[in-house]
């Protein structure tokens, strides 16, 4: 709860955060459901922040929750590098159709194999950087997923 006076008036906000934390303590075995369903009740009853600070006396602080990880922002530059990796490839089959254009275009259409190398090789990048498990494999390229024990300082 933000408020530090416990005479002000509690927002509904702090009734919901309140009625999460009761929740968790039920789930946690510390409140039986009827327990739980009175405490809620009186949250959401609750005039003021030291009403609702009462409900919350005789239960211990709950853990801290975890520290979210942006998968996002690692998925982004994945991305990223995916399309610059197509950009290459694009690139390489441009510069090998001009060089066919400036041999005659007589013969038979031979960068589609350049092209088809490129494709070939993007499928196996994009499944490398976006596929299913490609966040834990980012994480043990950068040596931030490794399941051993640190080394013993002796």
């Amino acid at each position: 709860m933000s408020s530090t006076d416990p005479v002000l008036r509690a927002s509904d906000a702090e009734r919901e955060r309140t009625a999460d934390l009761l929740r968790e303590h039920c789930s946690a075995g510390r409140l039986t459901p009827d327990e739980l369903d009175e405490r809620i009740d009186a949250a959401f009853g609750a005039r003021t922040v030291g009403e609702l600070r009462a409900l919350l006396a005789d239960l211990p602080a709950l853990p801290a929750p975890p520290p979210r990880i942006d998968h996002d922002a690692g998925r982004e530059a994945a991305k990223r590098r995916v399309l610059h990796r197509a950009g290459w490839w694009t690139l390489l089959f441009g510069v090998f159709v001009v060089l066919w254009l400036m041999s005659g275009a007589e013969s038979e259409f031979w960068p589609v194999w350049i092209l088809f190398a490129g494709a070939i090789r993007m499928v196996f990048v994009t499944w490398s950087e976006l596929g299913p498990g490609a966040d834990e494999r980012r994480r043990r390229r950068e040596g931030r997923g490794s399941s051993a024990p640190p080394p013993q300082q002796t």
